[in-house]
C-alpha cells in the first residue's frame, strides 16, 4: 500500500490485520489457519493415544482444531481471559502480589506486540493529517484530568477519590491501541494517540497530581520517564522498526496480537489481586460508582473528539478508545508513591476497563 493513502484505508488495514490478512499481500495468516482450514498453533498441545488407538491423521487435525477454536486466539477472546486472570486474582493474591514488580515489563509486551503490526510508512501517514491525534492529545490531558479534580472534592471515601483523581491524569491505557484494533479502527491511529499520551504523560501526570494534591504528594519524576522509556518507547521503537525491515513478520499479526493480549491478563491479575480488600468492602459500590463515571466521560469526550470525523468510521474508532481508557499499570506506579491506600481503587478500574471496552469494541466491530 501506497504510503500517502488516507486514514480510512490505514484503518481498514487495521481490521485485515486483526483477521488475519496481512496488508502486504501475503495471504492468510498462518495463525488463523485454524480458523479457515484446522491447522493451529496448538497442534503439538494434545498428547499420542495408546498403541492401537491411534487416530487418522484428519481426526488429530479435527481435534486440535477444535482445541485451539475453543483457546484461542487470546486477543479474540479477550473478556474471557481477563475475566479468569480476576478470578484467578481473587484466588492468589499472595501470587498476584509477588508479580507486581513485573508490570513494566508486562506493559513492553502490550505496546510490542502492538508495534509489531506497524510500518514507518502508516505512522508517517498520520503525521501527514495530525489535527485528529492533536485534538485527542488536548482533551484527555485537560478535560478527563479536570473530572478527576471533581471527583476529588465529591465526597465520600478519600482512598476512592484520591484514586479516582489518579486514573483521570494517567496517560492512554497501553491495550487501547490493541483494543481500537479489534474494533476496526486504524491502528497507526491509535497507537500514535496511545504513545503520544504516554510521552507527555512522563511530564504531566505528575504535575496534576502535585498541583491537586498539594506539596505533599511527590512523585518521582525521572523513576517515571525512567519506567515509561523502557517500557513503552523502547519497546514501540523496536517493534515498528522489525515489522518496517521484515515484511514477512506480516504472517505473524495475529501472534503478535496475542502477546500483547497476554501482557494485559498478567497486569489484570496482579491489580485485581491488589483490590481484593475493596471488592469484599462496603466501599465496593462507591468505587464502582467512580469507575462507571470516569468510563462514561471518557467514552463521552472520545466520541465528541470523532464527530468531526464521523464519515470515517476507522478513524473515529481508532480516537475513541485511547481518548477513553486510562493507564491503569501507570497509575497503580503512582499511587503507591503518592497514595499506596488508592491501590485498590486502581485494581478495580482496571479489572471494569478490561471487562468493558473489548466488549464494546465488538459491539461495534464492523
Amino acid at each position: 500500500m501506497a504510503e500517502d493513502a488516507p486514514i480510512g484505508d490505514l484503518g481498514k488495514i487495521s481490521l485485515e490485520d486483526v483477521q488475519g490478512r496481512p496488508a502486504d499481500g501475503g495471504g492468510v495468516d498462518p495463525d488463523d489457519r485454524v480458523r479457515v482450514g484446522g491447522d493451529g498453533w496448538l497442534g503439538d498441545v494434545l498428547p499420542g493415544l495408546p498403541p492401537g488407538r491411534e487416530r487418522s491423521p484428519a481426526q488429530a487435525l479435527t481435534g486440535r482444531a477444535r482445541v485451539a477454536r475453543i483457546a484461542g486466539p487470546i486477543h479474540d477472546r479477550l473478556v474471557v481471559y481477563v475475566l479468569v486472570a480476576a478470578v484467578a486474582g481473587l484466588l492468589a493474591p499472595d501470587a498476584a502480589s509477588r508479580l507486581s514488580a513485573g508490570v513494566p515489563y508486562m506493559l513492553a509486551g502490550q505496546v510490542l506486540g502492538v508495534a509489531l503490526t506497524l510500518t514507518v510508512g502508516q505512522f508517517a501517514t498520520v503525521a501527514r493529517r495530525p489535527l485528529p491525534v492533536l485534538l485527542a492529545l488536548g482533551a484527555q490531558w485537560t478535560v478527563l484530568p479536570l473530572a478527576g479534580v471533581a471527583l476529588l472534592h465529591a465526597g465520600g471515601s478519600a482512598d476512592l477519590r484520591d484514586g479516582a483523581l489518579i486514573v483521570a491524569v494517567a496517560p492512554a491505557e497501553i491495550t487501547s491501541a490493541l483494543v481500537a484494533l479489534l474494533a476496526g479502527g486504524s491502528g497507526a491511529v491509535a497507537t500514535l494517540c496511545m504513545a503520544g499520551s504516554l510521552l507527555l504523560g512522563t511530564v504531566l501526570t505528575p504535575l496534576w497530581v502535585s498541583a491537586v494534591l498539594g506539596p505533599g504528594a511527590h512523585v518521582d519524576g525521572q523513576t517515571l520517564i525512567l519506567e515509561l522509556a523502557l517500557a513503552v518507547a523502547l519497546p514501540l521503537i523496536i517493534g515498528v522498526g522489525l515489522r518496517t525491515s521484515l515484511p514477512g513478520l506480516g504472517r505473524l499479526r495475529s501472534r503478535a496480537l496475542d502477546l500483547s493480549a497476554i501482557s494485559v491478563v498478567l497486569v489484570v491479575f496482579v491489580s485485581v489481586g491488589s483490590a481484593r480488600t475493596l471488592l469484599f468492602s462496603t466501599s465496593l459500590l462507591e468505587g464502582l460508582a467512580l469507575c462507571a463515571i470516569l468510563l462514561l466521560a471518557g467514552y463521552a469526550l472520545g466520541l465528541v473528539i470523532g464527530r468531526p470525523w464521523r464519515r470515517d468510521a476507522h478513524l473515529t474508532r481508532a480516537l475513541l478508545f485511547p481518548v477513553a481508557m486510562r493507564e491503569f499499570g501507570i497509575a497503580a506506579t503512582v499511587a503507591l508513591a503518592v497514595s499506596p491506600r488508592s491501590l485498590g481503587f486502581i485494581g478495580l478500574y482496571g479489572l471494569t476497563l478490561m471487562v468493558t471496552a473489548p466488549t464494546v469494541a465488538r459491539l461495534i466491530r464492523p
